[in-house]
């Protein structure tokens, strides 16, 4: 493996640091962002990053407001197909105590968040994928349904599937979808992942594009702070 550089380098042998409050403001009112704008705002540091942290304070209250949305994850499986290399419950490692709730187990935790008027509930677990695993899902999402009067929101995070899957999964009462990308960088990511086709950089995106298409609220996103990773890493693709 190359030696990994800083997160302090844009790559081209220079490093993008604001001087003075007026600098962060004048990139703070631009619309959009440029990917130097990203890269300079990521390296924010002081005052500077109070500033930051103040104009999105501004733009939440604007659109958001104060308020504040309980939503209730439920992790009801640690068993993974996958086998990424930073991950605690990756395939290969035998050290890890498996689990999996049933569905009775499942459903109290679905019932407690509607019955203290959480707004949605998340499903998440391992990757996995097979026609039985699709049929368990999509009779807990009918039951979520009938228990909650289809008024709360249902997020899934159950990692790569067929398209087919996703749709009866959104058709049964799902709502939204997370799906991690972890690194934007097609180099970084196989640095991270086994090089094989169920930890393909492609199949990933693909996945995404496919969960937009189908009609889901989708969400990803990366991680920050790894080996390797630079500036330019920490902003999708």
């Amino acid at each position: 493996m190359s030696k990994p550089r800083p997160l302090c380098s844009t790559g081209k042998g220079r490093t993008i640091k604001m001087t003075d409050m007026a600098e962060i403001d004048s990139v703070l009112q631009k619309e959009p962002f440029t990917r130097e704008d990203i890269i300079q705002l990521l390296q924010a540091e002081g005052e500077e990053k109070k500033r930051l942290f103040e104009a999105s304070q501004m733009i939440k209250s604007r659109y958001v407001g104060k308020k504040v949305y309980f939503r209730g994850l439920v992790e009801f499986s640690n068993i993974c197909s996958k086998n990424c290399y930073y991950c605690g419950i990756r395939r290969a490692n035998q050290k890890a105590e498996r689990y999996n709730l049933t569905d009775d187990e499942i459903l109290d935790a679905v019932r407690f968040a509607y019955e203290n008027r959480y707004g949605s509930v998340v499903l998440q677990s391992g990757e996995f994928s097979s026609p039985s695993f699709t049929s368990r899902i999509t009779g807990l999402l009918r039951r979520i349904r009938e228990i909650s009067d289809g008024t709360l929101g249902v997020t899934l995070s159950l990692g790569e599937q067929p398209e087919e899957v996703y749709r009866e999964w959104l058709e049964n009462g799902a709502h939204r979808y997370l799906l991690r990308i972890e690194a934007s960088n097609r180099e970084l990511y196989s640095k991270i992942h086994p090089n094989d086709e169920i930890h393909d950089y492609d199949r990933r995106l693909e996945s995404l594009r496919t969960l937009q298409r189908v009609g889901y609220q989708t969400g990803t996103g990366v991680m920050i702070g790894l080996p390797f990773q630079t500036w330019e890493d920490c902003r999708p693709s």
